[in-house]
């Protein structure tokens, strides 16, 4: 805390981790894994618009370059 700012927030509290293989670990991590697997990939915001445009984007090119194959061989 020696470089705390004023001007800054201050800092949240950290919340210590339960220990390794007890069950609250398992509880912690399987339901910090579920949320990751969830949240995998939105950005946040239009929560999957940007990512529908990007996957239309890269089967679009991946088409055209197997299109490209079949027809320059």
């Amino acid at each position: 805390m020696a470089n705390h700012k004023k001007t800054q927030r201050p800092r949240k509290a950290r919340k210590p981790l339960p220990k390794v293989g007890s069950r609250a670990d398992n509880a912690y991590r399987l339901e910090h894994s579920r949320r990751d697997v969830v949240d995998f990939g939105l950005g946040g915001g239009r929560r999957g618009l940007g990512g529908r445009i990007i996957a239309a984007i890269v089967v679009g090119l991946l088409l055209l370059g197997v299109l490209g194959l079949i027809l320059f061989t």
